[in-house]
């Protein structure tokens, strides 16, 4: 098992995803937990710079969850998004690498 943690600005926006969506994003952050380093594409891919992305689909559309791995079975949620264009915004992408440097300095 590993330890995942949600920021609270992430926790702030799954709570807001329409519920198909909340769903499938609790589902994939169970399977994270459980699996962690094991979850492989088409559910995670890795982004760049240490920053890994869950991906989900549900009948409301298409979600992300921008995560890291820290030492001891740990990971952070920095970033999730409802996904409404084919391509992540790049905004999207800049603030969860923002985000993972914070937790990362605030850790050290």
């Amino acid at each position: 098992m590993y330890d995942v943690t949600l920021l609270p600005c992430a926790q702030k926006t799954l709570l807001k995803l329409p519920m198909t969506l909340y769903a499938a994003v609790v589902d994939a952050l169970e399977d994270l937990e459980n699996y962690g380093a094991d979850l492989q594409e088409p559910l995670v891919r890795y982004v760049g710079k240490g920053l890994r992305e869950i991906r989900v689909t549900s009948r409301d559309g298409l979600g992300r969850a921008f995560y890291f791995f820290m030492k001891g079975r740990r990971i952070y949620v920095v970033h999730i998004l409802h996904k409404k264009t084919d391509k992540t915004p790049p905004e999207d992408l800049e603030l969860a690498i923002k985000r993972m440097k914070t937790v990362k300095r605030n850790e050290a």
